[in-house]
C-alpha cells in the first residue's frame, strides 16, 4: 500500500472566491483601522483594548495564500486605485460603487467572479 499523499491547497471556487475576498477586504479594513494612530486613540478613549493587529496580518496571508493568484491581483489593484472598497455590491445590473449599469451580458452570478466595466471593482450580487 502506497503512503497518503497530501492533496495540495484547496483554492475556492466561484462563490467560494467571493466569500474569500469579501473576509479578506473585511481583514484588509480592520487592520488599516488597526494601525491609524488616530483611531487607535479614539477606541482607546471609549475604552476598548487596542491589540491583535499581528494576529490580522497572519490571517490575512493565510487567507490570501488561498485565493487564486488572478483574483487576488484583480483584488489589490482595486484596493489601491478605491482605497480599501475592492468588492461592491450590484444590484439591477447597477454597480454601486460608481453607479455604472452593467451591460445586460454581465449578468450577477455567483459563480462567476465579474467586475465592473466601468470602475473595475469586483462585482457581487445582492
Amino acid at each position: 500500500m502506497s503512503p497518503a499523499v497530501s492533496e495540495p491547497a484547496r483554492r475556492p471556487v466561484g462563490h467560494d472566491v467571493l466569500t474569500a475576498l469579501v473576509k479578506l477586504q473585511d481583514l484588509d479594513l480592520m487592520i488599516r483601522e488597526a494601525a491609524d494612530p488616530r483611531q487607535a486613540d479614539e477606541v482607546s478613549k471609549l475604552g476598548f483594548p487596542i491589540g491583535g493587529l499581528d494576529q490580522l496580518r497572519a490571517a490575512r496571508e493565510v487567507l490570501a495564500a488561498g485565493v487564486e493568484p488572478r483574483f487576488l491581483r484583480l483584488y489589490d489593484a482595486a484596493v489601491r486605485r478605491y482605497g480599501g472598497r475592492a468588492l461592491v455590491p450590484v444590484a439591477n445590473r447597477t454597480c454601486l460603487g460608481c453607479s455604472a449599469v452593467q451591460p445586460t451580458g454581465v449578468s450577477p452570478d455567483p459563480k462567476r467572479i465579474t467586475s465592473c466595466q466601468s470602475c473595475g471593482r469586483i462585482l457581487y450580487p445582492l
